[in-house]
């Protein structure tokens, strides 16, 4: 890939700086049983393509500060906790684009009984979608600054059944809203809501591994649409057999496959009926060592043009532990994005690696690299990105 051997000259010389940190797991527990986290990441990247350009594309170096924390109280059984993240970031190279998000979540696992457990999560998010991506994907120059927006999103889960009986069964719902925050002329067709509503039933086969079958109903709705466009609004079914199985620390996952139907209240965009499904798990052919691997297939909204994409996805990753103090993990990831409404198909793949070493049980550093490559039927949307950077992360 272009620049690979400067960004590894980049990536060696990062090694040796101060200004960096990666994750421990450490928790101050007060005497009233609350656990309190607290945490502190700091972060110097290099980008070579801070826009996502086909050609030539502007590089930079990204400082960025996250403080953040997490409150829970946990009985064994029940517990609840808050989050609040933040993250201020700086580019070297163009200080339009500096950014600063935050976000903030409440979740809560309430077991009254041995028969009925409730989940319940709260969460907004003040979000920057960076120039390049997007609204602005493939047209970076089409705002000076990076469009802003948030997420709200209000979710709830009970469960009806004994975890030693055969059957249980689950209901969902979820509330979901995005809003853009500037720019409104180019993003207030992109604001939505969605409800969703869904229901699961499970079986126990024999110990930690049950068969289910599931099925959602989702409501998408859009604030405003552009004079003369197809209405984006569409009504989405799923429905899935599936198993899932956590019987030893070794092998860990779940299968569901299924089918999903995307209906649009406006006859003139195309409706979609196809296969789906979501697939994925762990093993550990060691206990020093973790396979992860992930793959789904399922449709969702452009941010632009075009009705809907069927996306498709593959992950893997590996983590090893040298040493107690010690581990890497690498990474491989291959999406397939296929539009429907507009003549565009993207073949989105890359990968990454990183180093971690614990420095002390409070102090860790970790040096990583990410490489990035799409291709696409327009070419308008290709592009090459090499990240390399470094990371330091104190906690209490």
């Amino acid at each position: 890939m272009k620049e690979f051997n400067n960004n590894l000259c980049w990536l060696s010389l990062a090694l040796f700086s101060e200004t960096a940190f990666a994750y421990t797991q450490d928790t101050y527990i007060t005497d009233d049983g609350l656990f309190v986290k607290p945490s502190l990441e700091m972060r110097l990247v290099h980008d070579d393509n801070i826009y996502n350009q086909q050609a030539s594309g502007k590089s930079s170096a990204i400082s960025s500060l996250m403080p953040s924390l997490n409150l829970k109280m946990d009985d064994g059984v029940n517990y609840y906790s808050f989050d609040i993240n933040l993250e201020k970031g700086v580019y070297e190279a163009s200080s339009d684009d500096n950014y600063t998000d935050a976000d903030i979540g409440l979740n809560a696992h309430i077991e009254p009984n041995d028969t009925h457990r409730v989940d319940l999560s709260l969460k907004g998010e003040w979000l920057t979608e960076q120039r390049g991506t997007g609204i602005t994907e493939g047209i970076s120059g089409l705002t000076d600054e990076p469009i802003t927006y948030g997420r709200n999103s209000i979710a709830a889960s009970y469960e009806y059944g004994s975890q030693e009986t055969k059957g249980r069964i689950a209901f969902d719902f979820k509330y979901y809203e995005k809003e853009y925050r500037n720019f409104d002329d180019i993003t207030r067709r992109s604001n939505y809501d969605s409800y969703l509503v869904g229901s699961r039933f499970y079986y126990s086969t024999r110990a930690h591994t049950d068969a289910f079958i599931e099925v959602n109903a989702e409501k998408i709705g859009y604030d405003y649409n552009q004079p003369g466009e197809f209405l984006r609004d569409s009504d989405v079914y799923t429905a899935f057999v599936g198993m899932q199985w956590a019987s030893s620390p070794v092998l860990n996952g779940f299968v569901k496959i299924g089918g999903q139907a995307k209906e649009f209240d406006d006859e003139g965009r195309e409706d979609f009926t196809g296969f789906s499904w979501n697939i994925g798990g762990f093993w550990r052919p060691l206990t020093y060592s973790k396979l992860s691997f992930s793959t789904s297939q399922a449709t969702k909204d452009p941010d632009i043009f075009g009705d809907y994409i069927l996306e498709t996805k593959y992950n893997v990753d590996w983590k090893h532990n040298w040493t107690t103090y010690i581990y890497t993990s690498a990474g491989v990831y291959k999406y397939k994005d296929d539009y429907s409404g507009i003549s565009r198909v993207d073949d989105i793949y890359g990968f990454s690696l990183k180093l971690n070493y614990d420095l002390t049980q409070n102090i860790a550093i970790a040096v990583f690299g990410e490489w990035d490559r799409n291709q696409s039927t327009n070419t308008v949307f290709e592009y090459d990105k090499n990240v390399v950077g470094v990371n330091f992360t104190f906690t209490l």
